[in-house]
């Protein structure tokens, strides 16, 4: 594999304890800072100067005359460069080691596609705090449960793992990723069938609180880290429904677990089908539960296999698709909306374990290195066929710098649909980061009752 730039096939290959995994040793936390970013990027550049070293983020960036703070849109400040290259069917042989399986079918199969490389910016920043507590937390934090992959502990408002030795430390640093404390959204859910038909499929405001990350703790006070409130304003058929969502730290101890409030029963139920391969019919099945946001849930189906890192073509500071109102193409999302940039990803392989049922046999994972959001995912079926490749648009809110995430698209490659998901290219569609946890009181299951009857 060229351009391999750290291998871990031996670390990975170790054989992964199901109980508890060690921190990294005191010579290696000595890289972070150094060598190495405080989160665990690398601070250098690449050979050819494609890949910049990381200065800082987008607290060195201009930001734009026309942002307004606290309206929740992010003017792009790219937006008078140029694609370095386009790439398509015609010329993709050129460019074939940077491109990621999903992408090289995606530009074979649909006449038209094509991907604009513009130049790299590393854009992700981090609150001094986060950074301070991150290379505390590479001596201390290690997977645990009785399972591999089921929970971390000693880790508190920090990227767990920096340095990661193995595929699930890598996973959790995706589930545990800075996203502030709090984010609300106003977003959109389109299906976009094989003929082009588009349907809108949700019209939706969540508020995601991320209590792993309250500046003022110093540990869970359960044991979930991240917690979700959804309101559906669209389509009709769903008008006045919520959900309560909340993920844990430690699957092995607690499930995530999703409340739903429906208005013509006017009571709260579980809904324990919300994980793990049971398709979202809410998007017309195009999206797994287990694959919002790239992967959600439980890892104990799946053999995960630190591949190694690789740079790669993905799609990055998407802020011109985060203010479209024409991404949403026929076949697909439009290549004029969507950036792409070269930046070291992690890949991760997920290999369903013998005897375990999921609708794939394995799955791969592309990680950023400086976000460590899943910017793009291939799922393949029993056969081994490629069936869905993903894609999350990200940009950094440069206010309040975080990784943000205000698009993902799955396209189905066996159906010929696609889906966008928290597409905000409408005046009502927002994300608005905050910076305090809120009163956590008004997130639990009288509270949805009670948001519901009023």
């Amino acid at each position: 594999m060229k351009r391999v730039l750290i291998l871990t096939t031996l670390a990975s290959a170790l054989c992964v304890s199901a109980h508890a995994i060690a921190a990294v040793s005191a010579e290696e936390a000595k890289e972070l800072g150094h060598k190495l970013t405080e989160f665990g990027a690398e601070k250098a550049g690449n050979a050819d100067g494609s890949i910049p070293p990381y200065t800082g983020g987008v607290k060195d960036l201009a930001i734009p005359a026309d942002f307004k703070p606290g309206s929740g849109h992010y003017p792009d400040p790219f937006k008078d460069e140029k694609p370095l290259v386009s790439i398509t069917k015609a010329n993709e042989a050129q460019y074939a080691e940077f491109l990621m399986p999903g992408t090289k079918a995606l530009l074979e199969r649909l006449p038209g596609f094509r991907i604009d490389v513009y130049k790299t910016h590393r854009t992700m920043a981090y609150p001094d705090w986060v950074l301070k507590n991150t290379v505390g937390c590479a001596r201390t934090a290690k997977l645990v449960g009785s399972v591999t992959g089921d929970g971390v502990e000693g880790a508190f408002a920090c990227i767990p793992f920096p340095i990661p030795k193995n595929g699930y430390e890598v996973m959790w640093n995706q589930n545990l990723r800075y996203q502030g404390v709090r984010t609300d959204f106003r977003f959109r859910t389109i299906l976009i069938d094989e003929s082009g038909h588009k349907t809108l499929m949700g019209d939706n405001e969540t508020q995601f609180i991320y209590q792993y990350y309250d500046r003022n703790g110093s540990k869970l006070p359960d044991n979930f880290f991240r917690t979700g409130f959804t309101r559906f304003y669209g389509p009709p058929s769903e008008v006045g429904m919520m959900t309560l969502a909340k993920y844990s730290i430690n699957d092995g101890t607690d499930d995530d677990t999703t409340w739903i409030y429906m208005p013509g029963q006017r009571r709260v139920r579980v809904a324990p089908e919300y994980k793990y391969d049971t398709p979202m019919a809410a998007i017309g099945g195009t999206l797994l539960f287990d694959e919002v946001g790239g992967f959600q849930g439980r890892m104990d189906r799946f053999d995960f296999k630190l591949v190694g890192k690789k740079e790669m073509f993905v799609p990055y500071n998407n802020y011109r698709a985060y203010n479209s109102s024409d991404l949403v193409g026929d076949k697909y999302a439009n290549p004029d909306d969507v950036r792409w940039e070269k930046h070291r990803v992690w890949v991760v392989e997920a290999t369903l374990k013998p005897g375990e049922r999921n609708i794939y046999s394995h799955r791969t994972y592309y990680i950023d290195e400086d976000t460590w959001l899943i910017v793009g995912y291939e799922a393949y079926d029993q056969s081994n066929a490629l069936y869905r490749a993903g894609y999350t648009l990200d940009i950094v809110p440069y206010d309040k710098p975080r990784v943000g995430q205000p698009n993902a698209i799955m396209y189905d490659l066996t159906k010929g649909n696609y889906s966008v998901t928290a597409d905000q290219g409408t005046p009502s569609q927002h994300m608005i980061p905050f910076d305090d946890l809120p009163n956590m009181g008004n997130y639990n299951t009288q509270a949805l009752l009670n948001a519901g009857v009023r």
